[in-house]
């Protein structure tokens, strides 16, 4: 009797390891594609800078070069910003952006997140998501943080972006979107040494 039932333990004790083996290969039963976070389409269109100057009477700087380099063996197109923030103007800023074509703005409206990877400077800069219901230039955002030299791969997921406190609040509609930029300002840099900035951007990808 007592052998019967170390037989019956076995037998329902390889049975349940079988089942675990099972689904450790499979996944656990997951489909890989529920873990993504979409179908990833690089942004395509002219990129652009912007400063105070003109609209805000300041002094602020701000350049763009875009070229090919080779990184980690792959060809990719880079986006090379520098410039210089303003520190006596109190809301000093500089930024630069990404004039979309009409197939990269539609994939914008549907997005479920955004990601880039930057080279940077150690200093903070914030990524816009601008639309036509915000009246006050308070736009949607998302703030990060650069390490000097270290490329990031930075991921924004749609739901990350905020109004500032100081804006009119309203709702983010995505289907009124006019761009997205990318801006820095005086508000980050007290320090005088901290005025000039110089970051190598690549890989605007948008997921749908």
């Amino acid at each position: 009797m007592k052998n019967s039932k170390k037989l019956c333990f076995l037998t329902l004790f390889a049975v349940f390891c079988a089942i675990i083996l099972s689904c450790g290969s499979s996944g656990g039963g997951k489909a890989k594609a529920d873990t993504g976070p979409g179908t990833p389409t690089l942004a395509t269109g002219e990129w652009m800078v912007y400063n105070d100057v003109e609209s805000d009477g300041g002094s602020s700087t701000v350049s763009i070069k875009s070229a090919e380099e080779i990184i980690d063996g792959k060809k990719v197109m880079v986006h090379h910003v520098t410039g210089n923030v303003t520190t006596k103007f109190k809301y000093g800023f500089a930024g630069w952006g990404l004039n979309a074509d009409e197939a990269t703005t539609n994939l914008y409206k549907t997005a479920k997140s955004f990601s880039f990877w930057i080279l940077g400077d150690g200093q903070r800069y914030t990524i816009k998501f601008k639309t036509s219901n915000v009246k006050d230039y308070a736009y949607f955002e998302y703030s990060f943080n650069t390490e000097k030299g270290v490329p990031l791969l930075i991921e924004v997921p749609v739901k990350f972006f905020m109004q500032p406190s100081w804006g009119d609040s309203t709702i983010m509609k995505q289907s009124l979107v006019t761009g997205i930029e990318w801006q820095t300002h005086e508000v980050w840099r007290k320090d005088p040494n901290k005025n000039p900035f110089d970051i190598k951007m690549w890989d605007f990808t948008v997921y749908n």
